[in-house]
């Protein structure tokens, strides 16, 4: 084990999760992990310990507000989310996600983003 603080990508899009855990990884701060699917994240941030999880807010088999609310669910000490997202704002507005979700939700990022920004961000969460 490397003592690094765990970070789940959790993105249905092959090019932008291999990027995503590319540039978390090389940053050199975390262990990454990544998941393809709702289903698959949720059981990999049920059975680890990921501090951090980098949630693309739609995905293949459930959206992100059912995730985080799986998540509350299964994993009552729910690690921070960044969430992730290509909708526009008036199509998913921020108070949707972070309203019911205050507290679990560090911050939402919209495609395309800034990545240094998304990885000081996570540097910051996984020390919160």
């Amino acid at each position: 084990m490397s003592g690094k603080p765990t970070v789940l990508v959790v993105e249905d899009n092959e090019m932008m999760r291999k990027l995503l855990f590319a540039e978390l990884t090389q940053d050199g701060r975390f262990t990454v992990e990544q998941a393809a699917t709702g289903e698959e994240g949720l059981e990999k941030a049920v059975s680890s310990d990921c501090s951090v999880i980098v949630l693309d807010m739609m995905l293949p088999d459930t959206d992100g507000l059912q995730f985080i609310e799986q998540l509350r669910i299964k994993r009552p000490d729910c690690p921070s989310i960044i969430a992730i997202t290509g909708a526009p704002t008036s199509a998913l507005p921020d108070g949707v996600i972070e309203g019911p979700y205050r507290g679990f939700v560090s911050a939402i990022f919209r495609k395309p983003f800034d990545h240094a920004k998304l990885r000081e961000t996570v540097a910051f969460c996984v020390t919160s």
